[in-house]
């Protein structure tokens, strides 16, 4: 089981690799309608003592030919707080680690399955990542117009604790998640931490929620590095047809000019 949306997000015609899914996408959708809605909800009476935690990570990747969508968001990002930036180039084309939240308890939380210190197996994960494989994305939602324009005067200190390369991949989003995109990735409880796996066309693979624990902190680890062998091996694979297809268009046109 998964969650997200049914379709690709709405830049994906920017994405060429997204593309690929678009005939796919209905079929996936209708079995995944039925599968995937109630997956988060099972999780919602959990203890409310636990901190906020909405639900538990899933064990296992969720497969891909049933995972849904990551959806397009719109932010500032550090790197340009001129206007607002799209996830979705971001994410297209890379494994991700997306972490969301709306406070700084859920940053908070959000360490827990991301820092080095506190989940090293991820941060090595992607520390030891061939460039351009995977990355670590930040997504602080803000939606209070006085709180984001307080955390817009923060954005100097913000880029000095982050390197100038993460600075394109925090965003701060202050409107357009709305209680359909709330249902569809698991954003119950606004105050927590939301972290998710997405594969390289953007979707949902693995999830979880509040504080991480031992036991997921090993399944995120896992599902990372799974997904990041999976891309190494597809990138592989088409690097390797594609040289065969210059090679045999290269024979072709030799062919051509003998002949001529």
């Amino acid at each position: 089981m998964g969650a997200g949306a049914s379709s690709p997000p709405v830049t994906c015609l920017s994405c060429p690799r997204l593309l690929t899914y678009l005939l796919l996408a209905p079929r996936a959708a209708f079995r995944a309608k039925t599968l995937f809605t109630p997956y988060f909800r099972s999780f919602t009476n959990i203890d409310p003592t636990y901190r906020g935690k909405t639900f538990v990570a899933n064990p296992r990747l969720f497969r891909s030919d049933l995972a849904l969508y990551f959806p397009n968001l719109q932010g500032l990002t550090l790197a340009d707080a001129s206007a607002p930036q799209d996830t979705t180039p971001v994410l297209c084309g890379r494994v991700s680690v997306v972490t969301l939240y709306s406070s700084r308890w859920g940053e908070e939380q959000a360490q827990t399955w991301v820092d080095g210190q506190q989940n090293p197996r991820v941060e090595q994960a992607l520390r030891e990542a061939p460039e351009g494989v995977a990355q670590k994305v930040d997504i602080n939602v803000e939606e209070n117009p006085l709180k984001a324009g307080i955390l817009k005067l923060f954005f100097f200190n913000l880029r000095r604790q982050r390197p100038v390369e993460e600075h394109g991949r925090y965003f701060v989003v202050r409107r357009g998640v709305s209680h359909s995109i709330r249902e569809t990735i698991g954003l119950v409880n606004e105050k927590v931490c939301y972290v998710y796996l997405l594969d390289r066309n953007c979707k949902i693979r693995w999830a979880g929620s509040g504080d991480a624990t031992p036991e997921e902190k090993e399944s995120m680890a896992k599902g990372l590095r799974k997904l990041i062998y999976e891309a190494q091996s597809r990138n592989g694979a088409e690097s390797a047809e594609q040289v065969l297809k210059e090679d045999l268009e290269g024979r072709a046109a030799a062919a051509a000019a003998a002949t001529s």
